[in-house]
């Protein structure tokens, strides 16, 4: 029983890592800060890296997003600190342009 749990277990590892679109590590370059609602919270990495399986080279948090003053505080204090992070991201299916919205965030 033990083995086939661990089997399965295997097996969902690796569909994890296709959760999304994009996942780059960096640190931050620059911050833009516009209405909440308007890809309002923007960044970019050094070295221009392209962010979520396109060609967009910033990435972004709107206000209404899910725990998004955390992210933000987070965001600026590696910012400050000059610390590496990773950027989970999906691209966006509203605007038809397929920006890249933030879903997870790592600092290192």
């Amino acid at each position: 029983m033990r083995y086939i749990l661990i089997f399965i277990l295997g097996l969902s590892i690796p569909n994890l890592c296709f959760a999304w679109d994009g996942t780059v590590a960096g640190t931050i370059n620059t911050i833009d800060v516009t209405h909440g609602q308007n890809y309002g919270f923007r960044i970019t990495l050094k070295g221009g890296a392209k962010l979520c399986g396109n060609n967009h080279t910033w990435a972004y948090l709107n206000d209404s997003d899910s725990n998004y003053q955390v992210l933000v505080s987070t965001l600026l204090a590696a910012k400050m600190a000059g610390s590496s992070v990773r950027l989970y991201t999906n691209q966006e299916q509203n605007s038809g342009n397929s920006y890249c919205h933030i879903g997870y965030i790592s600092v290192h």
